[in-house]
C-alpha cells in the first residue's frame, strides 16, 4: 500500500475544509509528512493541466511528493513556490506533522499595524502571549528564508509573516487545522475588542489555565468532528462518516 496515501486523502479534505470556512485562497499551501517514509506530501503549484490550483476541489492525486529538500519524488504536479517553507519547517521541528501556510485576513491585520496579536480568549491560548511575528514580508521562495521563518517559529503553533500570512505546525493534521481556526477567531475576536476599547488578554495563570483547556486531543478532535459534519451538511464532501 501506499504510504501517502491516507495522508493525501486527509490533507485533501483538509483543504476542503479551509477554503469551506474562507481560510484558504489560491495561494495558500498544506503539507504534512508521511510517518514511515519521511517524505512530505505538498499542494501543487498547479493541478489539473491549468496555471493554478483550488483548494476546494483538492483530491489525494493532485498532491505532490517531495523528499525532505522539497524535490519531487512522486505526483505529475510540481512542487509550490513557496515549498522552502516546508523544508525549513519540517527540517527544524520533528515534532511537527503538518506544516500549514495560509494568508488570514485578521491575524495577518495585526502585523502590517504593528499591533502585537494577544490571546483575547481560550482560542488563542496555544499561541502564547503574542504570535511571534517574522519580518520578511516577501514570497518564501529560497531555502534560507525557510529556515529563517522556521527560526522565528521555534517551538510554537505559529508564526505571522509580517504582511503576507501566517505559518501554522502541527502534531497532525487535524491539529494544523484545529490551529488555524483558532488563530483566526482569536484575531477576529482581537480586532473586533480594539473597535470599542482595550482588550484586556489573558495573562499568566489564566493563560496556562485556558491552554490546558482548548489544546487538548479531546478538543481538537471535536472540532475536526464539527467540521467535517459542516462540510456534510453543506454538501462540500459526501462519505457518511467524519475522517
Amino acid at each position: 500500500m501506499d504510504a501517502s496515501l491516507p495522508v493525501r486523502e486527509k490533507l485533501a479534505l483538509a483543504c476542503k475544509l479551509l477554503y469551506m470556512e474562507g481560510l484558504i485562497d489560491h495561494g495558500g499551501l498544506v503539507g504534512a509528512r508521511v510517518p514511515e517514509t519521511g517524505s512530505l506530501v505538498l499542494n501543487p503549484r498547479e493541478m489539473r493541466g491549468t496555471q493554478g490550483r483550488h483548494p476546494g476541489m483538492m483530491e489525494a492525486d493532485d498532491f505532490v511528493l517531495t523528499d525532505a529538500q522539497g524535490r519531487r519524488t512522486a505526483g505529475t504536479n510540481n512542487p509550490p513556490s513557496e515549498t522552502p517553507i516546508f523544508t525549513g519547517v519540517f527540517g527544524a521541528r520533528p515534532d511537527a506533522m503538518a506544516v500549514f501556510h495560509l494568508h488570514l485576513q485578521y491575524a495577518t491585520l495585526f502585523s502590517i499595524v504593528g499591533k502585537p496579536l494577544q490571546p483575547v480568549g481560550v482560542t488563542g491560548a496555544p499561541f502564547g502571549e503574542a504570535v511571534p511575528v517574522h519580518p520578511d514580508p516577501t514570497l518564501i521562495q529560497k531555502p534560507e528564508q525557510g529556515v529563517a521563518i522556521a527560526h522565528t517559529l521555534g517551538e510554537g503553533v505559529a508564526v505571522i509573516l509580517r504582511g503576507h500570512g501566517v505559518v501554522v505546525a502541527g502534531r497532525s493534521i487535524e491539529e494544523a487545522f484545529a490551529a488555524s481556526v483558532m488563530l483566526e477567531d482569536n484575531a477576529l475576536r482581537a480586532f473586533n475588542a480594539h473597535q470599542i476599547g482595550t482588550p484586556q488578554p489573558l495573562q499568566g495563570e489564566e493563560l496556562t489555565d485556558a491552554l490546558a483547556q482548548i489544546w487538548h486531543p479531546k478538543v481538537i478532535a471535536k472540532m475536526w468532528t464539527f467540521y467535517n459534519l459542516k462540510a456534510r451538511e453543506n454538501g462540500v464532501i459526501r462519505d457518511r462518516h467524519p475522517a
